[in-house]
């Protein structure tokens, strides 16, 4: 991926959009009669292994196109139909006319990039466990403000999905005509808005293909609560942070790119503590990388969870179970160093180091523990020991599912000082612990 793309810090409102968009005025979805610049679903009847054809915006003179030969419909006679009723092609086949649900709409949407499909994104958003509060709640000082940032637009389905998910924190936008978008109401509204999805794309052609998707998804519904750029992720990130005044920003991030580990650094910067980063990789080795890069630069994430995904899911994914530890051999020679120093001996012999950190110690000093048997040691021993890590990397007991794709989330964890450091006039980096918002100890945080 080119990362020295020129950037482009505002929102792309200035691109055109013809492949969907509509200047209709926006209308309420209660009435069931189709009107011009509606996009409808096609299902045939008496075929139910046909695929669905979703149509593009009705125009009287259009055409939606049935099949690679010369079955088509004429957009005028669709236009002023009620939902579910029939319409017969050229053909003489029958299709009835339905409005599409957010998952058909982007699962079969014209894309120039492989999308998120429906199923894995209603998976993903219920690891972010959205709950945006609504315009009548009071906030004080601009606080509360929702925020969350995708780096990936692609083909937006799933930026589409998270717009919906916090569509209720924002009011209404104001009626706008085609030339007032930039009219002081509407920036005013834009300005107060409660949530915002803040989505970055590298090449701005994918990025104008999901703005004029997700326009036309129920007349732009959900389309008021995106903003849309295009740059590199530092660029943009390191912008917004000093505008901030160094101060993180956002409640929740998304990758969704080539070589996720290189920007992790510099998003958790811009996340409040306890916020969420989902990385979306196709190859479990990817989460290996990020949770090893995470490691070795001592960024305060840790991984909540790994989850599987694929179209064979049911309900959610498959859990993975992945994190670093040491071999076995790697802890005899810390057990053996300890030794030297007085700290174990029974009769000559090492029988067992002391519990502390959860370390045991192998009989045999050239033992290597396998790291996919159970008795696998945790990583505990304390980062100025030197030693490499290995990573523990397997579904967890009791996975029902089969698929492909994975979903790594870390969450932002807070950094307090401990007691000896607040008794001591003397400061040391080890003093400092790193501690969950649920005052679990995670590791040691060296500066």
């Amino acid at each position: 991926m080119n990362t020295h793309l020129t950037r482009c810090l505002v929102p792309r409102r200035c691109l055109s959009i013809s492949l969907f968009s509509s200047s209709s005025p926006r209308r309420a979805f209660s009435n069931d009669t189709i009107e011009e610049n509606d996009i409808v679903l096609l299902e045939r009847i008496n075929a139910k292994r046909a695929e669905p054809i979703l149509s593009p915006p009705l125009s009287p003179r259009g055409y939606v196109v049935l099949s690679k030969g010369s079955d088509k419909l004429r957009g005028e006679w669709i236009i002023g139909k009620q939902l579910r009723e029939t319409v017969r092609s050229r053909r003489g086949l029958d299709y009835r006319l339905l409005r599409p649900t957010l998952a058909e709409y982007t699962d079969l949407s014209p894309r120039l990039v492989t999308p998120i499909y429906s199923s894995d994104a209603v998976a993903t958003l219920a690891l972010l466990d959205l709950h945006p509060t609504t315009p009548e709640t009071e906030v004080e000082d601009g606080g509360g403000k929702l925020e969350i940032f995708e780096a990936g637009t692609g083909h937006g389905a799933f930026t589409l999905n998270l717009s919906r998910a916090v569509h209720a924190a924002n009011t209404r936008p104001p009626t706008r005509g085609e030339d007032s978008e930039y009219g002081w109401e509407y920036q005013e509204w834009r300005s107060n808005r409660r949530a915002v999805i803040h989505t970055l794309d590298l090449e701005p052609r994918y990025s104008a293909h999901a703005e004029a998707m997700i326009k036309s998804f129920r007349k732009g519904m959900y389309y008021h609560n995106i903003d849309f750029h295009t740059g590199t992720i530092p660029s943009f990130l390191s912008a917004r942070i000093a505008e901030n005044n160094g101060a993180p920003f956002l409640d929740h991030a998304i990758l969704d790119l080539p070589n996720c580990h290189e920007y992790i650094e510099i998003v958790a910067k811009a996340l409040k503590p306890d916020g969420s980063l989902l990385v979306f990789v196709p190859q479990i080795t990817q989460v290996n990388k990020c949770v090893l890069h995470c490691k070795e630069k001592d960024i305060p994430l840790f991984l909540d969870k790994v989850v599987e995904m694929g179209g064979a899911m049911a309900v959610g994914g498959r859990e993975w179970d992945v994190r670093p530890v040491r071999t076995r051999a790697f802890l005899a020679s810390i057990a053996e160093r300890e030794v030297r120093k007085g700290v174990v001996r029974q009769d000559g012999e090492v029988v067992e180091a002391e519990k502390e950190d959860g370390v045991d110690v192998p009989e045999k000093e050239d033992e290597v523990a396998d790291v996919e048997k159970e008795d696998v040691i945790e990583g505990s021993i304390k980062e100025s020991d030197e030693g490499e890590w290995e990573m523990v990397c397997r579904p967890k007991v009791g996975g029902k599912i089969q698929g492909g794709g994975f979903v790594g989330q870390w969450r932002k964890m807070t950094i307090q000082t401990t007691a000896k450091e607040k008794s001591s006039n003397h400061r040391h980096p080890h003093d400092q612990e790193v501690i969950d918002l649920n005052n679990r100890k995670i590791g040691q945080y060296q500066d």
